[in-house]
């Protein structure tokens, strides 16, 4: 059965993702450390929020490093999966790191609306221009891969806000250079924490689902069941459990009903094919006959 499913994705080297975020950290360390020096040489809230913004992305491109690393380790007697839900957990400390982010950004660029601070406008433009190729840059790296795991999408979709936020301040800086209105400073500043806020939240809401191994965003079970029954031989298909094993890999356990126990092989390869397109790459299937019980879904 052959179909053509949305949320279907290809395979990726691990190692070839953390040489991304190795270089996504690098590239972005360099600029913050620029960022930081200009944002407190002007007294600048816009390039300081900016900066706090774009170390609250580095630290999530840290921690999805850490967290693809720790796929590599083997599963034991304790941890039967190994360390993939690190990668989720990953994903959930970002999300809280840029919250804290939020609060600080929102309260200095208030306190810069009310009380404006004399700052250079040329200045504010050069480097946040600066900052729109970087973040436009280490986007880029991760264009192609971003469908295919959590922390990844995160990392691209935050560098693209970043890249936006910066022009934003690139934006705020001319307009101080022209017009004087040192109030524009904090005003961008509160903008990048509405900017967070809003491109945080999926990231935290798909990171808790996946703590409490509830199904993931990307998974539609009825359209999964949809399929399944669409298989010659299947017969119904119940007591379904999806979650996620990593932010890339998620598991499944079903019921599923034939009417002949001799179909179940050829049932089986095509089920496996099914949910492979699926983004489901593991699962575990209890077979039934129309005849049969099923004691866990009485």
């Amino acid at each position: 059965m052959a179909h053509d499913h949305k949320h279907s994705t290809a395979a990726f080297s691990v190692a070839h993702v953390n040489r991304l975020f190795l270089w996504g950290i690098v590239l972005n360390s360099l600029y913050i450390v620029v960022e930081l020096w200009y944002g407190w040489r002007q007294d600048s809230t816009a390039l300081l929020s900016d900066a706090v913004h774009n170390i609250g992305d580095i630290s999530g491109l840290f921690l999805a490093y850490i967290a693809f690393r720790l796929l590599r380790v083997k599963a034991n007697r304790t941890f039967t999966y190994g360390f993939k839900k690190a990668s989720v957990l990953a994903a959930f400390l970002n999300s809280i790191l840029l919250a804290f982010a939020i609060g600080a950004i929102a309260w200095e660029g208030v306190q810069h609306i009310i009380f404006p601070v004399s700052t250079d406008g040329y200045v504010i433009m050069i480097v946040a221009a600066v900052g729109v190729v970087v973040n436009f840059a280490s986007a880029y790296f991760f264009h192609n891969k971003k469908d295919a795991d959590l922390n990844i999408k995160a990392a691209y979709w935050h560098l693209m806000a970043d890249a936006l936020v910066s022009l934003g301040v690139v934006v705020a800086g001319l307009i101080i250079q022209y017009t004087g209105w040192y109030w524009v400073d904090g005003l961008v500043a509160v903008v990048v924490a509405v900017v967070i806020l809003v491109s945080t939240w999926d990231l935290f809401r798909d990171s808790v689902v996946g703590i409490l191994d509830g199904v993931p965003a990307t998974v539609d079970t009825g359209e999964i069941k949809r399929h399944l029954l669409a298989i010659d031989g299947v017969e119904d298909v119940h007591h379904v459990h999806i979650w996620s094993i990593s932010t890339n890999e998620n598991g499944l356990t079903a019921h599923i009903r034939v009417s002949d126990f001799s179909q179940i092989p050829t049932v089986k390869e095509k089920i496996k094919q099914e949910l492979e397109a699926h983004q489901i790459g593991h699962s575990t299937l209890e077979f039934e006959t129309e005849k049969g019980d099923c004691p866990a879904c009485s």
